[in-house]
């Protein structure tokens, strides 16, 4: 009896481990706008603020290798001015030395072409998407909340297009403060 109960045991764990190696380990939970704003992005009525917007950016790169927010300073009220950069899980790797090619290539001085051709063929486009808006506009922020959302971790046909051209180029998700 004992056997059988030990057999049953080793048969058991070795179920258990065998199932646990061959199922693919599930990907961390990535919080949506929903979840954590209380409501959906663009709902009547509802607007998300500048520190819910970057609060949400935050958690999301801290969930996820394909964004980082990064700080630029005070602004003229005192807070942080941020920004996300969205890229693929590659390219951030490397953020640093593409911030610092895109910075030799702007300025120019002391660089010879063919080190600005080399630079120009290593570096990264550099996509600007601006989340400021006109007085009667409201939506523009809000809507950098829902894009970075969805290039995170969208797996449709066109948005791993998109990740697939980010690994050529950075998106940078720019917020201004609300007064």
């Amino acid at each position: 009896m004992a056997t059988v109960r030990r057999t049953s045991l080793l048969f058991l764990a070795g179920t258990i481990m065998l199932i646990a190696v061959c199922l693919p380990a599930r990907s961390a939970e990535i919080t949506t706008p929903e979840k954590f704003l209380g409501f959906k992005v663009g709902a009547d009525y509802k607007l998300a603020t500048y520190e819910q917007a970057i609060g949400y950016l935050e958690l999301l790169a801290s969930q996820s290798p394909r964004i980082k927010v990064l700080d630029m300073g005070p602004t003229s009220m005192g807070r942080r001015q941020k920004y996300a950069v969205i890229s693929s899980e590659e390219a951030m790797k490397d953020l640093d030395r593409f911030k610092g090619i895109t910075k030799k290539l702007s300025l120019a001085r002391g660089t010879a072409a063919a080190e600005a051709h080399k630079l120009a063929e290593e570096g990264k486009a550099v996509v600007y998407i601006d989340g400021g808006m006109h007085a009667s506009e409201v939506v523009g922020s809000d809507q950098q909340i829902q894009l970075a959302y969805d290039l995170v971790t969208g797996e449709d046909r066109q948005t791993k297009l998109i990740r697939d051209l980010t690994g050529q180029s950075v998106l940078i998700l720019y917020f201004l403060e609300q007064v």
